[in-house]
């Protein structure tokens, strides 16, 4: 059974419409008079028990299948191996503040070309050199805005965080410009699908928002809220979709297979939260078990580089597709 998503159907891909709206609301109404006491998302009390890990964790659930475990049973020893990669690390002698600085580099990649290569496929179209050049642009724009946020905490004040932001003030505009100018150019191209278009364009105007926020306003708080709401809920919305049409007519899933009175969207996102805010809660307490979630974290972003590409078991279950 596929999971595709028709045009009209905006609560199949609320990332294209709803999403990107609905948040900006709530962080204006609700969040910015206190962003003065916070500085980024994982200040917010618990904040990290309901995003970044939970959506991680859906990922992971769908692999609790039989086939699937077979299926992608060559990939199992590269995935453990980026499980335990970061604690191997740390304990080797790796300074800690250089595997977060590759973490966040990587994470900017994944939710960059996560929510772009959404747009790519529901419009249609292959990479070209223009997809490239905006891809790019926002990852590189993305690094200066996390380092300017997050680096502000531990070396506001010093040389480096000086040279940081001098940077990001000389970069900023002119990459923003070609963001703008290589969205506009996909937007056009991919006119022939009012859905993919219209998914480039609210893309490309939630990232010109949130960096915007960040760069140029004290709200920078906002802008990383904005995205990281986004690309979490967006991530639910697959997995949610793709569990729900895998295990419609029987639950392979051994997971979902345990409580069968109750519908799979339930149960994923159940189960889902409630690891999550279990795997945080020993994170904040245990330093092994938080780069071991350091290491899922990095596992998610390899496993997503594979299952949704070719003729996989997830791509049966879920398209990317307007039609």
């Amino acid at each position: 059974m596929n999971a595709s998503i028709p045009a009209g159907r905006l609560f199949s891909m609320p990332y294209a419409l709803l999403l990107p709206l609905l948040p900006m609301a709530a962080i204006f109404l609700l969040l910015l008079p206190a962003t003065p006491a916070h500085r980024i998302p994982e200040q917010f009390p618990l904040w990290a028990f309901f995003f970044g890990l939970p959506h991680i964790v859906s990922s992971f659930q769908t692999m609790c299948d039989a086939e699937y475990l077979a299926a992608y049973r060559q990939r199992a020893a590269r995935l453990l191996c980026i499980l335990f990669l970061p604690l191997a690390l740390v304990s080797a002698g790796v300074p800690a503040s250089l595997l977060l600085v590759v973490v966040l580099i990587l994470t900017q990649h994944h939710i960059v070309a996560q929510q772009y290569g959404m747009s790519l496929a529901v419009a249609r179209m292959r990479p070209t050199l223009a997809f490239a050049v905006c891809k790019w642009s926002t990852i590189g724009l993305g690094v200066l805005a996390t380092f300017q946020t997050y680096a502000a905490n531990e070396f506001e004040g010093t040389a480096q965080f000086s040279v940081l932001t001098a940077l990001a003030g000389h970069l900023a505009w002119p990459m923003l410009m070609l963001m703008l100018a290589s969205g506009g150019l996909l937007v056009w191209r991919s006119r022939h699908s009012s859905a993919g278009a219209i998914i480039f364009v609210m893309n490309v105007l939630l990232f010109a928002t949130a960096l915007l926020l960040i760069f140029h306003t004290p709200y920078a708080l906002a802008g990383l809220m904005l995205v990281r709401i986004l690309h979490d809920v967006s991530g639910f919305v697959v997995y949610i979709g793709h569990d729900a049409a895998r295990n419609a007519t029987r639950r392979w899933n051994v997971l979902y297979r345990a409580i069968p009175f109750l519908p799979v969207w339930l149960l994923n996102l159940a189960f889902a939260i409630g690891l999550a805010a279990g795997l945080t809660y020993c994170a904040n307490r245990v330093a092994a078990i938080g780069w071991l979630v350091t290491g899922l974290t990095l596992a998610h972003y390899y496993m997503e580089s594979f299952i949704w590409r070719g003729p996989t078991p997830h791509r049966q279950h879920f398209k990317f597709s307007a039609a």
